[in-house]
């Protein structure tokens, strides 16, 4: 079962996509994820222009971002790498790093982001 969290706009029409949100902050997150995680991966971040995803970014399952545009930084990368992007992403409930998401991404304009299930405390 899944609620919905949020939506935003897509950058690429795309099979919807699972997998493990994690918020990205600073350089630091990117350096301490494991290369094993990044293939389940949604990252998370707030600044379209988030370049120091670079280094881990064409290793990420896709990227919500709640800044950009189709035109930013951060959508050309993702173009570029074939990585499924949501921007200017407005999230309407808590979605803490660990918790299952769903991305549907069939709509040419609009992406839909989903809780498949709640973060495991730890």
């Amino acid at each position: 079962m899944t609620s919905s969290a949020g939506t935003g706009t897509n950058l690429f029409v795309s099979a919807d996509i699972s997998g493990t949100a994690r918020w990205f902050e600073t350089t630091a997150d990117v350096l301490s994820i494991d290369d094993e995680e990044l293939a389940e991966t949604i990252a998370f971040v707030h600044k379209g222009g988030m370049t120091f995803l670079s280094p881990i970014l064409p290793d990420l399952k896709a990227i919500v971002c709640t800044a950009g545009s189709r035109e930013s930084h951060l959508a050309i990368l993702s173009r570029e790498s074939a990585v499924p992007c949501v921007l200017a992403a407005t999230i309407d409930t808590d979605i803490p790093t660990g918790t299952e998401v769903r991305l549907v991404l069939g709509d040419p304009e609009n992406a839909t982001i989903e809780i498949a299930t709640p973060a495991v405390a730890s």
